[in-house]
């Protein structure tokens, strides 16, 4: 929650700016008019507080400030006073005090505030900036305290603590282990034994061989020393212990220390009050030194000096006068005596004090560090009228501090190598310290665990507590920390791996001389394994409880006079009732117990087994028939023991009856079965053998006996698995069989081979041998089993195969075509001598050039003009598995580019996935070459023909042009006659005249239409729909294709707009395409088809003529004028049909119809105007 801002009722002169960049400031800003009161206070302060401002003016008394109930009612007094004093001095306001946060927790805050003064001088506004300072305080009280904490720490923890030598000698007891002794590490040293001795002498008697046994190892291993045992207390009472030690190392990894910790599992032993006794002692020691006096003049001449200093250094008095009547520094150290000298001169022209701590002779010599101290005794007017000085013995002062600097050292070392999870809380719950092991533990830093205005145990416990533990914890704990009572539980903490192990965690309270607690020293240690065992031995009890009932046997216990006294479930199910069920008041329960439910036939015998063993205490065992519920009697094996105490008398039977009637069912059924068995390995088609586990013959089947011609007896039982080898397998082979099998027999490994195995009629066949050991449940091998199958015929096919294989390859390596092998996506697995010879490289060396090998050879190889094409045709043949052919230009080994035609087809496994592709490479270039030739020569008598034909042509026209020209003159002489007779014929002129127009027009329409063959020259064109000028072009040809045996087909949109056309000229281009596609289907045989098909395709009418003929090699070239590919053409028929075409604004080309034949395609413009 954020409280708005106060706002005054005069506003800030720094502007709307000034207060957004105080709000924003990280600390508390606040504002108060002269009188004290509050007028600003920011949001951020508000929040913390969980006040609004009127709440911080509104006192409960007119003396008091209305902020007092978030001050701590320790720091109130002091801080309002010295409020008031700056309210009414204008002093500067600087103070550091605690403050309540919303939540009640209190945060130390330092609290600043200036005065703003007016143009005469007075207060205006105070303001003020309030900083969180808790964080730095709680540092400085924790840097204080850290000395006082380890020390309390190491004897506050609620465990024995202790320290051994690398030998296992005791250095050191902490005070809850000493009291709980009743002596501590000096109290170990006796003559009569070592110290560890004299320690373990404090082990409970049954526990003592078990807890030198594995202290001995753990000193020899260095692994952690774990044990739990009885410890006697002072008083002769045994405490249960959990005992734990772990190695100190140096970085050299030599063990140094042992650091061991034991934990009172009956109860916690306390050691406060012997560690204050040790301190009292030490302070009563360092207050017993005694002092070395002196006394000087002011100018610092030896005046006096008591007799403890003479006795203590071994000088007179003179011996410490210089000759100039000074203080002679002859006892201080050598090396500290300028500096001591400089020090005193420094006092004595000073008057300042004097103290320092130096080195000072002692009378036998020896130098012990002093420290001196020295000041000035003054008369009334301030003049120094002497010195006086004392020298006090700070030698073991000094030795005791640089000990105590390695007392923290070890005593850390100690905190943080004990085996257990210590940390220390506050008095109000809060962590401050973890040791090592608990972070390495939780495997995060602890120190940065909470966050503002939230609660560090509450957030740790959520954090690292299982979740079903983290309330009942949280609970326990404060509840401790509300009553100052010790805690004690289990629960499950979260390791570094994020796995939960249980452990009990326990805390007391150390207080100080009032009673109030200080610090919390708490210890988790790990039960888990303990939790795991106990939660295992319950669940053992339920199992040995589900298993007297669930055993698939019936237990029974008697009395020792043979009374039944329990059944288990599962015999009061089989017999239908319990044991006192068969009770009779006249017979025991035995006698009627057997009665009612042991077979007749076996009954006496049943009952006589009984007696005896109860008369002399042997086991009772036999076999008989017992009457199930239902009637049915089922053979059942019983037997009983007697348990005996410790005296050796009988106390209990315990009897067992297993039901074995299907056993001796099986067993019959199984005596069966191995007959079969038998039967089945004497007359499987497979050699079966064993031998021991050190390779000696034990077995052969029949089978196997058969083929060698040999039994097992044949074989020297002296000589053994050599022996065997020896007779029946071939020389060749021996050596390897035996060196095989010796590996097999020395590891263990399974043992395969293929050798050749002599056969009764002494021929040696190829035999497959394998075998496998049989272990027993130690995994120790009892028994070699082995198999030999007669593979003579397999491998006798398998060599013919590689032959096979061999002449394949030889073929393909010499036959005089190049061969390319490749994987499914093209990449090249293959290629023959003939290929490589031809590039000139081997496949390996287009794996160096940084590319994958179809590149490479495409790249390297192919001209670039067919580049292009030969990829797209690849990768269209890759992605759709389709048959790959073209010809083009391949670069061989010289340089040259040759054509080739290259082909490729799949090669497809049985689900149709294609597993490899075949190509081949044929070197065309000479044919292409004779191709091109013979074109050419062709292109030549084309062009001879064609001007003979244009001859033709010619006459032709001329003669077609004469007709109606002859016609004309004809009709003109008779014309002439009609008109020139007398009188004239008119009539008969009229007609003739008549004529010779006639025949004019039709000499011009003849010309009209030759030009239009040879000049795109724009008809007379008219709006239709192209499906009837195909319907008229197909009836024109029907009769023809009739003759020549060609089937037309025509499929034509019938959604087709109307198109402007000349009607004679496109049925002249559909005509003339449609007698190209007879021709090119004379010389088939078989179906001749024709296909005509129309569609609309965008804005163009696209009209398709195809044959099944022989195609088109130059589809381009067909078009060009006086080009024919017919034996007497002309070569104008396409050339004048793309003429017409293009001037109607379509395109007219052909292509290459699939899988044969050619398709003519023309296309017409929908939009295109009529003419006229």
């Amino acid at each position: 929650m954020t409280a708005a801002p106060y706002v005054p009722s005069e506003p800030v002169s720094d502007g709307a700016r000034a207060l957004q960049i105080l709000e924003s400031m990280p600390g508390f800003a606040w504002s108060a008019d002269p009188s004290g009161r509050f007028t600003y206070v920011s949001p951020s302060t508000l929040a913390f507080l969980g006040q609004v401002p009127e709440e911080l003016n509104i006192a409960e008394d007119e003396d008091e400030f209305g902020w007092r109930r978030v001050v701590h009612p320790d720091d109130y007094d002091r801080v309002a006073a010295r409020w008031r004093h700056c309210l009414k001095t204008g002093e500067y306001y600087d103070t550091e005090h605690r403050l309540r946060r919303s939540d009640g927790v209190y945060r130390w805050f330092r609290n600043s505030g200036r005065p703003s003064r007016d143009g005469q001088g007075r207060i205006a506004q105070w303001f003020g900036t309030t900083l969180d300072i808790d964080d730095q305080k709680r540092a400085e009280v924790a840097l204080h305290d850290r000395e006082k904490e380890l020390s309390q720490l190491v004897s506050m923890v609620p465990s024995h603590v202790w320290r051994l030598t690398p030998e296992g000698e005791p250095t050191f007891f902490n005070k809850r282990m000493v009291d709980y002794l009743g002596l501590d590490v000096a109290d170990t040293d006796r003559p009569e034994m070592s110290r560890m001795d004299a320690l373990i002498a404090t082990v409970h008697p049954a526990d003592t061989a078990r807890f030198r046994d594995t202290l001995k190892r753990s000193l020899a291993t260095g692994e952690s020393f774990v044990l739990r045992y009885r410890l006697r207390r002072a008083d002769g009472v045994f405490h249960w212990m959990s005992s734990r030690a772990e190695p100190l190392r140096n970085d050299e990894g030599h063990i140094v220390q042992w650091y061991g910790l034991c934990h009172d599992i009956d109860d916690q032993v306390r050691a406060e009050e012997a560690v204050r006794r040790s301190e009292q002692q030490l302070q009563q020691m360092i207050d017993a030194v005694p002092a070395l006096i002196w006394r000087t003049t002011p100018e610092g001449t030896l005046s006096y000096i008591n007799k403890r200093l003479m006795d203590t250094v071994g000088v007179t008095f003179a011996d410490l006068t210089a000759p100039d009547a000074a203080r002679s520094l002859a006892d201080v150290h050598p090396d500290d005596r300028t500096r001591v000298e400089q020090a005193l001169s420094r006092s004595f022209a000073t008057g300042d004090p004097f103290g320092m701590t130096y080195r000072q002779r002692r009378s036998d010599g020896s130098y012990r560090w002093t420290e001196g101290r020295a000041e000035p005794l003054r008369d009334e007017a301030g003049s120094i009228v002497q010195w006086y000085g004392v020298c006090v013995d700070v030698d073991d002062r000094v030795t005791a501090q640089e000990a105590l600097h390695d007392r923290e050292r070890e005593l850390s070392q100690l905190v943080d190598l004990v085996p257990v999870h210590i940390r220390r809380l506050t008095p109000e719950g809060e962590p401050t310290f973890f040791n090592k092991r608990l972070v390495d533990f939780f495997g995060l830093d602890l120190t940065n665990l909470g966050e503002p205005n939230i609660s560090r145990l509450a957030t740790a416990i959520e954090t690292l507590v299982h979740p079903d533990d983290a309330a009942s914890l949280l609970a326990t704990v404060r509840n401790s920390v509300a009553t100052g009572e010790p805690y004690s539980m289990k629960y499950r903490m979260r390791r570094a791996d994020g796995m939960y192990r249980w452990v009990d965690g326990r805390a007391e309270p150390l207080r100080d001389q009032s009673g109030s607690i200080v610090q919390w020293y708490a210890i988790s240690i790990d039960i888990d394994d303990e939790m795991r065992a106990q939660e295992a031995l319950r669940e053992r009890e339920r199992e040995l409880s589900q298993l007297v009932n669930m055993v698939p046997s019936y237990l029974w216990r008697l009395s020792p006079e043979g009374e039944p006294s329990f059944f288990n479930k599962r015999l009061v199910d089989f017999l239908g009732l319990d044991s006192v069920g068969t009770d009779k008041p006249d017979a025991s329960g035995l006698a009627a117990f057997v009665e009612a439910t042991v077979h007749p036939d076996d009954a006496a015998r049943v009952g006589e087994a009984f007696t005896r063993s109860f008369l002399t205490g042997e086991r009772f065992s036999t076999t008989y028939r017992l009457r199930r519920a239902d009637g049915v009697y089922r053979w059942v094996n019983g037997s009983a023991e007697p348990l005996r105490d410790d005296s050796g008398r009988i106390v209990q039977w315990y009897g067992l009856s297993h039901d074995i009637d299907d056993q001796l069912r099986v067993e019959a059924a199984l005596r069966r079965s191995e007959r079969q068995l038998q039967q089945l390995i004497d007359t499987v088609p497979v050699q079966i053998w064993c031998v021991t586990p050190e390779g000696g013959p034990a077995y052969i089947n029949k089978a196997m006996a058969d083929y060698i011609g040999l039994k097992l007896e044949d074989f020297d039982a002296k000589g053994g698995l050599p022996s065997a080898i020896e007779a029946i397998v071939h020389p060749d082979d021996r050596a390897a069989l035996q060196q095989a099998l010796t590996h097999s027999f020395s590891t263990g490994a399974s043992f395969e081979l293929k050798f050749r195995n002599r056969r009764w009629d002494g021929s040696y066949r190829w035999t497959e041998g394998r075998a496998d050991p049989l272990r027993d449940e130690s995994g120790g091998i009892i028994r070699w089993y082995g198999a030999n199958i007669d593979i003579h015929d397999f491998v006798t096919s398998q060599e013919a195969l590689r032959e096979r294989e061999r002449a394949l390859w030889q073929l393909v390596e010499t036959l005089p075509i190049m061969i390319d092998c490749v994987a499914p996506d093209g990449e090249p697995i293959y290629r023959s001598r003939q290929l490589r010879e031809f590039l000139g490289y081997e496949l390996a060396a287009l794996d160096e050039i940084g590319k994958g090998r179809l590149a490479g050879t495409l790249d390297a190889g192919v001209h670039p003009d067919d580049l292009a094409d030969v990829k797209e045709d690849y990768s269209h043949s890759l992605s759709t598995g389709e048959p790959y052919a073209r010809k083009h230009r391949l670069r061989r080994f010289d340089g040259e580019y040759r054509w080739v035609d290259t082909r490729a087809a799949p090669m497809r496994n049985a689900e149709g996935a294609i597993v490899q592709w075949n190509v081949t490479c044929l070197d065309i270039d000479g044919e292409v070459r004779a191709q091109e030739e013979l074109r050419s020569a062709r292109e030549r008598l084309a062009r001879a023909s064609q001007e003979a034909s244009l001859a033709e042509l010619s006459a032709s026209i001329a003669h077609e042009v004469n007709q109606p020209l002859a016609a004309i003159v004809a009709n003109s002489n008779a014309c002439q006659r009609w008109l020139m007779a007398s009188p004239p014929n008119l009539e008969r002129a009229q007609k003739t005249v008549e004529r010779i127009i006639r025949d004019a027009n039709s000499a011009a329409d003849v010309v009209s239409r030759i030009r239009a063959l040879f000049k795109q020259s724009m008809g007379t064109r008219t709006s239709t729909t192209l499906s009837s000028l195909i319907a008229e072009a197909h009836n024109l040809m029907a009769e023809e294709a009739a003759r020549r045996r060609v089937r037309i087909g025509v499929a034509v949109d019938s959604s087709l707009p109307l198109v402007a056309l000349d009607r004679v000229q496109l049925q002249q281009v559909l005509v003339n395409l449609i007698r190209n596609g007879m021709d090119a289907m004379d010389a088939m045989k078989g179906d001749k088809a024709l296909e005509i098909r129309v569609h609309r395709a965008g804005d163009m009418i696209q009209a398709e003529i195809s044959d099944c003929g022989g195609g088109i090699e130059f589809p381009e070239k067909i078009f060009e004028p006086f080009f024919s590919t017919k034996e007497h053409g002309m070569g104008m028929g396409l050339a004048i049909c793309r003429s017409i075409i293009e001037s109607h604004g379509g395109r007219l080309w052909a292509e290459t119809n699939e899988p044969r034949g050619a398709r003519f395609i023309f296309t017409l413009p929908i939009n295109a105007q009529p003419g006229s």
